[in-house]
């Protein structure tokens, strides 16, 4: 009597090769849960690019700023060391240097809902602190503080007045 092929095989078991449908949707599935992790990570990444970015620019603004007023110091101060200002009595009224810096960063480009930052001085250390807030791009307030010594110029006359100040 001859046994056909199922018959033979009864009680051990038949070796096949390749994968099932199952282990291969199982494969799909972890390997999608792999991929969509990796693009969160990715898009967590370019915000913080853009956080990084924004902030970069404030600091820029305010290192500009600290430049003027270095070049301009003959114009910040008077000769008794006061501070000048504007002609309504405020240190960023038309005329200033913070008039200009304004007028060159405020309201433009990141910083457009800005309305102006503000600068402080501490008369008694000569320390200056500039203080800009945003809205950042994930609808966040941001903020950057930057504190710098500007001392009035120690012999007023002899710096500024000799060069034509």
């Amino acid at each position: 009597m001859r046994l056909t092929l199922r018959e033979r095989h009864i009680g051990r078991p038949i070796h096949t090769s390749g994968f099932t449908l199952i282990e291969i949707l199982i494969a799909l599935l972890v390997l999608s849960i792999g991929l969509l992790g990796l693009a969160a990570v990715q898009v967590q990444s370019l915000q913080n690019s853009y956080a990084s970015y924004e902030r970069s620019m404030a600091t820029m603004q305010a290192r500009d700023l600290v430049e003027r007023l270095w070049a301009g110091i003959c114009d910040l101060y008077n000769e008794d060391g006061e501070i000048v200002t504007g002609a309504e009595g405020e240190i960023d009224d038309e005329g200033t240097i913070l008039y200009s810096w304004k007028k060159d960063h405020v309201g433009i480009g990141l910083f457009a809902d800005q309305e102006k930052p503000d600068l402080d001085l501490n008369t008694e250390t000569a320390v200056w602190t500039l203080t800009i807030d945003w809205v950042g791009r994930q609808e966040r307030d941001e903020q950057i503080r930057h504190l710098f010594r500007l001392p009035p110029p120690p012999n007023y006359n002899a710096v500024c007045l000799s060069e034509g100040g």
